[in-house]
């Protein structure tokens, strides 16, 4: 613009691996640097993107939660529960026994897919772990809070984190190798005397969470997603035209993203500007997005991965940040020592947020 007149144009070429976040980085840096607006219409603008949340109020009400899932054993089927306990670690007994290999290696669905077909479901009232696998004849039992199979302790560091760990018996071990066709033994965090490390520069560690008490999580206690998110995804799914292996459009739900707790209302990835969350009277603080890996193209009903590499393909293409894919947000549950230590979170209970308002 010169005197006012536009005097010419200038052409923006972007490449086949080009995103959606490089055609707004660009367009951002035009509106900062070259695009005088009025107040009034600047003003309005910007409310119509993210309006402004102060607090966690009521009017902020629109969500609720679905869904909660836990998952006993790392990387195995997890059981839907309509009220479940918190502690100090996030859900009760969430991701608290891990699978690990004759050489030590900790196993994960993206190497042994067959974890999938690992059910289980505790029993608080009995006080009991059941486990269930078609590879296997008879069903397992484990008890919650007895040491009668637990065989040893030891300890052992995991994505900078120290646990205390018990072992088991043969007969646990021989069960869960038959499960998923290879040796392995089962190993349970023994709770209080997990911590975060640091490393000798200072620095914390990989884990994201590095200000909470874990169990064999990857980044937090809890994952978030949302009812509408996936609706969004699976509306893009379908767009693209992919197909499944047998010949079916993809579409996933929200258990192949294998979340602790599903919401629902609002728009999709609303989700993103949470940073504080009140869920039925109990406190939470979002830690940002989480990043997906191929396990979320892991088919839980076929125990397979996809050939089409879906759905982490098309997320890729509108839901990168950074390097990173992100779908869903981690989660910290704020526990306060002086308020009951009885706290539980129930299905349908109301969601109030207050998003990032900058």
């Amino acid at each position: 613009m010169l005197h006012g007149k536009p005097t010419g144009a200038i052409r923006v070429s972007f490449g086949y691996m080009s995103t959606f976040e490089d055609v707004m980085k660009f367009v951002n840096f035009v509106e900062n640097n070259f695009v005088i607006l009025s107040s009034n219409w600047s003003a309005f603008h910007l409310s119509s993107i993210s309006p402004p949340v102060e607090g966690i109020g009521k009017a902020a009400a629109r969500h609720f939660l679905t869904s909660i899932t836990v998952y006993p054993i790392k990387s195995c089927a997890g059981f839907s529960a309509n009220q479940w306990p918190l502690t100090s670690t996030g859900l009760l007994y969430d991701r608290e026994w891990i699978l690990k290999s004759t050489t030590g290696e900790i196993l994960t669905q993206k190497k042994v897919p067959e974890m999938c077909y690992i059910t289980t479901l505790i029993d608080l009232n009995l006080g009991k772990l059941f486990l269930e696998s078609p590879r296997c004849k008879e069903k397992l039992q484990i008890e919650l809070k007895s040491n009668s199979l637990a065989t040893g302790r030891d300890e052992m560091d995991i994505q900078n984190h120290r646990y205390e760990v018990r072992s088991y018996n043969n007969e646990v071990d021989i069960w869960f190798s038959n499960a998923i066709g290879r040796p392995c033994t089962l190993l349970r965090n023994s709770g209080s005397q997990s911590y975060s490390c640091i490393n000798k520069n200072g620095s914390p560690g990989m884990c994201r969470d590095v200000g909470a008490k874990l169990n064999f999580v990857n980044e937090a206690q809890f994952l978030l997603v949302s009812e509408e998110s996936i609706a969004d995804l699976n509306s893009r799914l379908k767009s693209n035209g992919r197909k499944s292996t047998g010949g079916q459009a993809v579409q996933v739900g929200a258990m192949r993203f294998r979340p602790n707790l599903v919401a629902s209302g609002g728009e999709p990835y609303a989700e993103d500007r949470w940073r504080h969350l009140n869920i039925g009277g109990k406190y939470f603080t979002s830690l940002g997005g989480c990043n997906r890996c191929q396990m979320i193209n892991i088919n839980p009903e076929a125990g397979e991965v996809q050939r089409l590499s879906e759905p982490l393909a098309t997320l890729a293409g509108y839901r990168r940040a950074k390097g990173k894919i992100l779908f869903g947000i981690l989660l910290r549950y704020e526990n306060n020592t002086k308020t009951k230590s009885d706290a539980w979170l129930r299905v349908g209970e109301q969601i109030f947020s207050n998003g990032d308002s900058n």
